[in-house]
């Protein structure tokens, strides 16, 4: 399992995309962008990613948010991948960071499925890892002064290991 921390917009949904889709092509044979790869068979890939509702059937985005989730952890596998990305968000609470912590013990614990989860609760970082089975990444960036002296974020889209510090949401926006 990954755990994957990192600045707002610094690529985290794009990598976890990438992945899945990765897998897919490697386990239909096609070639993937990768020096190499290897991977035992998966079957089947969970992902749960983005803000959706279903208002007009009285489901609100967290409802459809712990619906799908439940769904995954009911049906994956040792053998599945799950790409859970910021579980949990949408909460603004302690609810959301609690949600998030017990799924992520559920995936590497339980399951131990292969599992690849960003989120923007920097504790889970610390709450869980180190854990022999949770490796901890994040995508890289930088702070550069501007010469009006305010701190602009560099996205790097680079993979790195251990925590990013903090999301720096304030400064992306």
């Amino acid at each position: 399992a990954m755990l994957l921390t990192g600045p707002n917009m610094g690529g985290k949904s794009t990598l976890l995309r990438q992945i899945c889709l990765a897998v897919l092509m490697a386990q239909c044979g096609a070639d993937v962008p990768a020096k190499s790869l290897k991977l035992t068979a998966v079957d089947r890939v969970f992902v749960r990613m983005g803000a959706q509702d279903s208002i007009l059937a009285g489901q609100s985005t967290f409802l459809v948010e712990l619906s799908e989730t439940a769904s995954m952890l009911h049906l994956a596998t040792r053998n599945s991948l799950v790409a859970l990305d910021e579980l949990g968000r949408g909460t603004a609470t302690m609810d959301g960071l609690a949600i998030a912590h017990a799924v992520l013990r559920h995936l590497t614990g339980k399951l131990s499925c292969r599992a690849l989860f960003s989120t923007h609760y920097h504790s889970l970082a610390n709450d869980i890892w180190p854990h022999n089975s949770l490796s901890l990444r994040h995508m890289g960036c930088e702070l550069q002064t501007s010469s009006k002296g305010e701190e602009d974020v560099v996205f790097l889209y680079i993979l790195r290991h251990g925590a990013c510090p903090k999301s720096y949401g304030i400064n992306v926006a």
